[in-house]
């Protein structure tokens, strides 16, 4: 059984397409296998989850209905003054994305930077 955490910390249309495919593709692939998957967005990835991109949106909700989670850094949140309930979708937060992306490493879970 698997558990992933992935790092989204970029920003750019082409990026968040590429990223979103690659986590489609990785539930697809490993289907049962991967028990937990969390996406962590901060820094310049926070635009993933205010995209306005009709294929970004379909392909957020995509990855929701395989109950993979989004977690956002509240640094970031606060230092883009951006208000988490005018994302895109529910989304958990951690203090840190940078340290919840560790915290999971101890845990023994995969790490992924996409």
């Amino acid at each position: 059984m698997t558990k992933v955490v992935i790092q989204v910390n970029q920003d750019g249309v082409d990026y968040f397409k590429r990223v979103t495919n690659n986590i489609i593709n990785l539930k697809k692939n490993l289907g049962v296998k991967l028990i937990e998957c969390e996406i962590v967005v901060f820094g310049a990835g926070l635009g993933l989850l205010q995209s306005e991109d009709d294929t970004i949106r379909k392909r957020i909700k995509e990855i929701l209905a395989f109950d993979m989670r989004f977690v956002v850094c509240n640094n970031t949140l606060t230092n883009k003054n951006v208000d988490v309930n005018n994302l895109q979708c529910s989304v958990n937060q951690a203090g840190s994305g940078v340290a919840h992306l560790v915290t999971r490493q101890e845990e023994g879970w995969a790490y992924l930077a996409l």
